[in-house]
């Protein structure tokens, strides 16, 4: 890093406003203080030796606080998304700089932007990957929570993999684990120098994404923001900014990106061809050289990041031989790294490993020959291998061996045997608990039935009441036979609960396959079992996509939401269409109709159970049966607004069968319940 005439500039004026609020009255001393936070991004912001918060956002955060009369104090938490949950639980009052997307505007009030950052696409130089659209379906690296994530989302079918911090997507980059990052570039780049690993690396050029940021404040506090924005706009210079970024972001070692790079070459070119071609090859001397002294400082930090990490780690050379191995495989197999000590190689510590029992196998000594030696083979020629393994204790681990640049080659030891005993103790609880699902859906179908059985029976017995009554010539009252008619009703309506809710339990099952099929082929039958009113047109529009689901749940939800529309229209005339769409990732179904609509605020309402908006009888259960349903397939229900008059029910519905769970319902549920 350069320390320039304008940072000591600034330092000193630093200074000079220090002594003078030191030299202030003392009523004027005791100042508010504002909360703010941080996370560990450097140089952004990090928490240094001292254990105080550093960094380049602590700085100019603590220069607008003070220049507009607040102290600081500040916070440490894990990312951007913990930031703004923090400034809606009113634990701090106001965040270091955000990205000034919509989203986090909305989340309190937004200053000025100090800056911007670039979303940009990092790489190893081997990849050969020359825009955004060639990452499609490819691992792509980003921060939790950050505005990188966002930019990750915009490459298409990207597998995105989440990580706490930048440093920690440098190493699964390095060795192949992702084939992309995105970060901010500045920050990153910092990292790749102090790394000395820019050389490795390169970005995609445009940006794939800038935005500014800003602070954002309490929406409690508009004070404090007034006096911020007026801090940025009349005190804090471009200068002084730019400044504290080059303290703290440096520059490139290369010495062709100084500033005074292309002055020299401007005399040099003055003086002569013969001098110029002396000047380069002196850089590229120097840029040797200094490759040479990185990679040596390279090595040394590799040294102890290894040591540090919680797992077995090993680096062997060309001849493979270990030249490297942490502590964390010297606790883990010490009989392993008394043979590294000694000499041993990378196939010879999997023969010993095997040989003396150390690791659990059914090969024999010849078998055991063979797969070192192929493991050896494989790795020589650049492929990346990867394997379980249980050691005679019963621990499990997973290795995972690789080529390590042009020379070396890493074998990662990761105990995994927290994890495995926690998968048996989940498979063993998943079976108990499909168990006691069994036997409750045994109980309720006996539970249903008993109760429907005395309903019907009562159902009955009213008829059979009056037509006793019938053959006595007993003329009942208007009001003894509207009591009659309510009792009638309310078993009516109780037998019908019962069947409902026995369907909305049974919508997780999973028993019956799925098919895939043609839905314009299941609509005809389906909506003759609708009970429709005179003057309703039902239209369903033709070629509609296949879909793979169980057809009999299918048929049900398609028929609930054509019953709704009818059974709650305010009109005596009324029309519904169905049609379906295809994405690239699912088949989207709508069922509109031109009724008098749903409000807002009810839209998330009616999937609950026993939910209801309107008068209209019912159990209140279709629509939430509706959504368990479409749930158990892995897709989604949802309810906007027609264009004109009414509702439209959208039912999304995965392309893909393989986290399809699949239902067929033992009894068939009212299209109008």
């Amino acid at each position: 890093m350069f320390v320039t005439g304008r940072i000591r500039f600034f330092c000193i004026l630093l200074g000079v406003c220090c002594m003078a609020s030191q030299m202030a009255p003392a009523q004027n001393t005791i100042r508010p203080v504002l909360r703010s936070t941080y996370a560990d991004f450097f140089p952004y912001s990090f928490t240094g030796t001292g254990g105080h918060a550093e960094g380049y956002i602590i700085d100019v955060i603590s220069n607008l606080t003070n220049s507009a009369g607040y102290d600081v104090t500040f916070i440490e938490s894990q990312n951007p998304r913990q930031f703004l949950d923090m400034l809606a639980a009113d634990e701090i009052d106001i965040t270091p700089f955000l990205g000034l997307t919509p989203e986090r505007k909305s989340a309190g009030l937004a200053t000025k932007p100090l800056g911007k950052y670039e979303m940009n696409v990092f790489m190893r130089r081997d990849r050969m990957f020359g825009h955004p659209e060639q990452l499609s379906g490819k691992r792509i690296g980003a921060v939790t929570g950050a505005a990188t994530r966002t930019a990750a989302e915009m490459i298409p079918f990207a597998h995105i993999t989440e990580f706490e911090t930048t440093e920690a997507m440098l190493l699964p980059l390095l060795s192949g684990n992702l084939d992309a990052v995105i970060a901010v570039s500045e920050s990153f780049q910092e990292r790749l120098r102090t790394n000395f690993i820019e050389d490795k690396v390169h970005s995609l050029k445009p940006a794939l994404l800038t935005i500014p940021y800003g602070i954002i404040v309490n929406e409690n506090l508009p004070d404090v923001h007034l006096e911020l924005n007026t801090v940025i706009r009349e005190t804090i210079s471009p200068t002084a900014l730019a400044a504290l970024h080059e303290n703290w972001f440096g520059r490139d070692r290369s010495i062709v990106e100084h500033p005074w790079f292309n002055n020299v070459a401007l005399i040099v070119g003055g003086i002569g061809m013969s001098l110029v071609a002396l000047v380069i090859y002196a850089v590229r001397l120097y840029r040797r050289s200094g490759r040479l002294l990185a990679e040596h400082g390279a090595n040394q930090l590799l040294v102890d990041a290894l040591n540090g990490v919680r797992a077995g780690i090993t680096i062997f050379d060309r001849d493979m031989k270990a030249v490297h191995w942490n502590r964390g495989f010297e606790r883990s197999f010490p009989e392993l790294a008394q043979g590294l000590l000694a000499g041993a190689s990378l196939r010879e510590s999997w023969v010993r490993a095997y040989s003396n029992g150390l690791l659990h196998t059914d090969m024999d000594k010849s078998g055991v020959a063979v797969f070192a030696a192929t493991i050896e083979k494989s790795l020589r020629a650049g492929e990346s291998l990867h394997r379980s393994v249980q050691t005679r204790d019963g621990d499990t681990y997973e290795v995972r061996e690789f080529k390590l640049g042009k020379r070396h080659f890493a074998s990662i030891w990761v105990d995994v045997s927290a994890l495995h005993r926690q998968q048996a103790c989940i498979s063993n609880q998943s079976e108990e608990l499909k168990e006691k699902n069994r036997q409750l859906m045994a109980f309720s179908t006996i539970a249903a039935h008993d109760l429907r059985a005395p309903l019907m029976q009562q159902n009955t017995l009213i008829d059979f009441i009056f037509e006793d009554f019938a053959d006595a010539q007993i003329d009942l009252t208007p009001e003894i036979r509207s009591h009659f008619k309510l009792l009638k009703d309310l078993s009516q309506r109780m037998a019908d609960l019962v069947g409902d809710l026995l369907e909305y339990a049974r919508a997780d099952e999973g028993d019956a396959p799925s098919e895939c099929f043609c839905p314009n082929d299941r609509f005809e039958q389906t909506l003759k079992l609708v009970v429709t009113r005179a003057g309703f047109t039902v239209d369903v529009a033709p070629d509609m996509p296949d879909v793979c689901v169980n057809p009999m749940a299918f048929d049900m939800v398609m028929r609930n939401l054509v019953g709704n529309a009818v059974k709650h229209h305010d009109r005596c005339e009324g029309h519904i269409s169905v049609r379906a769409r295809r994405t690239p990732t699912e088949v989207i179904f709508e069922v509109e109709d031109d009724g008098p609509g749903i409000p807002k605020s009810g839209h998330a309402k009616i999937f609950e159970p026993f939910s209801r908006l309107t008068k209209v009888a019912g159990t209140g259960l279709g629509l939430a049966f509706i959504h368990k349903t479409v749930s158990g397939w892995g897709g989604s229900v949802t309810v906007s607004d027609a264009p004109v008059r009414g509702s439209v029910f959208s039912v999304s519905i995965p392309q893909s069968t393989d986290n399809v769970v699949a239902w067929t319902p033992p009894v068939l549920l009212s299209a109008l319940a």
